[in-house]
């Protein structure tokens, strides 16, 4: 009976851990993903990543989308995640370099982004919007 009891706890705190575990691991991949279509300049795909029911300024216009169309990607740099203002948030700040493809010119953005996860859809979607780029 007292094994049972042993393996019944060691149980419990391994699906506790699991839990956690799977929720890091989903912001790794999406982290990693999102990088990934930044740094092939995709634009439209990088904006499903946003979260569906952001207010209306957070999503991109399609003039916003043709705008960023313009520009490549000739760096990608993350920065540490740190927490966010919640326990389901994070943040993580990007060193972007960007070159317009039409004059050939390179600027450097730097984007803070807010990751959130959402529990019912167990997903990570980006608060804070693509990269101001007109600044």
């Amino acid at each position: 009976m007292k094994k049972l009891l042993i393996m019944l706890l060691i149980l419990a705190v391994l699906q506790a851990c699991g839990g956690r575990m799977g929720k890091k691991q989903n912001l790794d991949h999406t982290l990693y993903q999102y990088a990934k279509v930044m740094r092939w300049a995709d634009y439209d795909q990088a904006a499903n990543f946003i979260n569906p029911k952001a207010e209306e300024n957070v999503k991109p216009t399609e003039l916003e989308l043709n705008r960023f169309k313009q520009f490549g990607v000739s760096s990608y740099v993350p920065r540490p995640i740190l927490p966010g203002p919640d326990e389901n948030s994070v943040v993580q700040t990007v060193e972007l370099k960007l070159y317009n493809i039409h004059t050939k010119r390179e600027k450097v953005v730097v984007d803070r982004q807010l990751w959130r996860y959402d529990d019912e859809q167990k997903r990570w979607f980006l608060e804070s919007g693509l990269p101001k780029i007109t600044q």
